[in-house]
């Protein structure tokens, strides 16, 4: 940890006001240099995109770049950012609704590092391309069954997701069907399975179920003649900073039913387990024709490079309870949820006595809170709060991912109220309403 980030976050707060995020480049640098550790150890050749949907702030984008770390992205404003910072050889693009502009982009000019697609549709877009262009590189977006959502202590914990609509499910037949079809047509190069395992990973026991599932997908795939030389496992590995505490059914009849069970807390992820399975499942891996790995890291490389800091702007004492009101809310801060803590620092309070406040955002809703901290004096409207490793989904995040914010019409006049926007003019321009006129 760079102790003196919270010191300086606190700084620029008192000469700019709040609320306020801070980005450090060097936790960014630190996180980096961690992460090239990881993947040096591992025993098939490594490469690392950042995961731009997690935190596409230009200027982190640039920092990583120049750290020779590529770009992974999943819409065509990040595609774009991408490109002003990338060749195309440097991107990987992945996402669900990537036929929606993102691949049209992807494919006009020379070809990105590799497509990972999860549609048949991107599969007809992909073999109707004209035979004179040259082939471009594909992978499949797979899900092993049991695996498709986050995963931690209690393997159930996924249980309220429903679904998952991604990828192809490894043990179905329609990826044997989708997978004959790419290998047969001239314009691509079948040359990846692609995983992704979920969010907060930090069990080396979901990996070595993920490579389990993925070489038995290796080996129905060799039956048929088809063969992969990538693996691309995708990133939601944990950062370290946060803790989580795992949930799921199990847990909640234990408690319904009285039992004195308290949710497994995770935090680090156990990187030499995670290098042990991956080596564990190599040779087998070689065998199939895998030589080459794929990582995608988001919150590992950008949680803890950004940081927030409040203004406490109300307090209310009622009989044991005291809430602190911040100048900030979770619509800001998305990733703070309530089965997640981070570290918060507070600001200068008369040391006095131990109290306990609970940190809550100005949103009329009541999951607009921090949760609970303990401090050695009063809080005061105007004392400074530090709320800690918030670079993952929070920037940008209540705009899905760099869509385009919607347009919004009136239901019963069918009339144009908002035009839609792009990212970067809600970012650079104030949200006016606009004339009907203005709309198209």
């Amino acid at each position: 940890m760079n102790d003196t980030v919270p010191e300086k976050a606190f700084a620029l707060a008192e000469m700019h006001g709040t609320p306020l995020f801070c980005y450090s480049a060097t936790r960014l640098a630190d996180a980096a240099w961690a992460f090239r550790v990881f993947t040096d150890s591992l025993p098939l050749p490594t490469e690392t995109y950042y995961s731009y949907k997690t935190n596409y702030l230009p200027r982190l984008c640039e920092d990583l770049a120049s750290m020779g770390i590529g770009a992974e992205v999943t819409s065509l404003h990040e595609w774009r950012l991408a490109r002003s910072l990338h060749q195309p050889s440097s991107i990987v693009v992945n996402g669900i609704g990537k036929a929606a502009g993102l691949l049209h982009a992807a494919l006009d000019g020379e070809p990105p590092r590799l497509i990972n697609i999860e549609t048949d549709s991107e599969i007809d877009i992909l073999c109707s391309r004209p035979p004179a262009r040259p082939p471009v590189r594909v992978g499949m977006r797979i899900r092993v069954p049991g695996l498709s959502g986050e995963t931690g202590a209690d393997p159930t914990e996924g249980w309220q997701r429903g679904e998952t609509k991604f990828g192809w499910s490894s043990t179905g037949a329609a990826v044997l069907a989708a997978a004959k079809r790419l290998a047969a047509s001239d314009n691509v190069i079948l040359e990846a399975l692609h995983l992704h395992l979920g969010g907060q990973l930090v069990s080396a026991a979901t990996f070595e179920r993920a490579l389990s599932g993925i070489c038995a997908l290796l080996d129905r795939l060799a039956a048929l003649g088809i063969s992969v030389t990538s693996l691309d496992l995708g990133g939601g590995l944990a950062s370290g900073w946060v803790e989580k505490r795992r949930k799921g059914p199990l847990l909640q009849l234990a408690q319904t039913l009285g039992a004195l069970m308290q949710p497994t807390v995770q935090k680090t992820p156990d990187l030499a387990g995670i290098t042990a399975v991956v080596a564990d499942h190599a040779a087998r891996l070689r065998m199939c024709g895998v030589d080459q790995l794929l990582f995608e890291p988001g919150r590992y490389l950008a949680e803890p490079a950004l940081s927030a800091v409040a203004s406490v702007v109300a307090v209310r004492h009622d009989d044991d309870r005291n809430t602190a009101v911040l100048d900030i809310g979770t619509n800001a801060l998305h990733c703070w949820r309530g089965d997640e803590t981070r570290p918060v620092h507070i600001g200068r309070v008369p040391i006095q006595a131990d109290l306990t406040y609970e940190l809550v955002g100005p949103l009329c809703h009541r999951s607009d809170t921090f949760g609970r901290v303990t401090v050695p004096g009063p809080l005061t409207p105007g004392t400074l709060i530090g709320l800690d490793a918030v670079g993952a989904y929070s920037l940008g995040d209540w705009i899905a991912n760099a869509w385009d914010r919607p347009g919004v019409f009136h239901l019963e006049e069918a009339t144009p109220l908002w035009r839609p926007q792009a990212p970067a003019e809600i970012f650079q321009a104030p949200l006016d309403p606009v004339a009907p006129q203005q709309i198209l």
